[in-house]
């Protein structure tokens, strides 16, 4: 943690700090969790189920790669061993860019809630 956030902390109140440590950091699991609770849950769903089958067709590729018995057949299948890993390669980046996104919409919130709660503790101590 950082100096910043040392003095952020220390500047709240204890309600405000139980809350704000209730808001903390999440797991990649829980991030990925998080993912299936957004309107794009049947993309990704999708989107994990074509990453399996490009991985099977990329294995399955492969194999018949190495049991090929002429240089053409093995460029052939090699070039579907290449086109299968960058699918995948391209579903992966997709979906860590999703999560990216969706954890920067949480701390866009976070700082959303920590200004409306200022603000009505502003507005309260200006009525006194």
């Amino acid at each position: 943690m950082t100096n910043i956030d040392e003095s952020i902390k220390q500047a709240l109140e204890q309600e405000d700090r139980e809350w704000f440590d209730s808001l903390g950091e999440q797991s990649p699991l829980g991030q990925v969790i998080d993912s299936f609770r957004t309107r794009n849950r049947f993309l990704i769903a999708f989107s994990i189920v074509i990453t399996f089958a490009l991985m099977g067709v990329f294995i399955w590729c492969a194999i018949e790669m190495f049991r090929a018995p002429e240089v053409r057949e093995q460029i052939l299948w090699a070039t579907g061993v290449f086109f299968t890993i960058q699918g995948v390669t391209a579903i992966k980046l997709w979906y860590f860019m999703e999560l990216n996104k969706n954890s920067t919409i949480r701390e866009i919130k976070r700082m959303e809630l920590q200004v409306a709660r200022l603000a009505a503790r502003l507005g309260a101590n200006a009525r006194v």
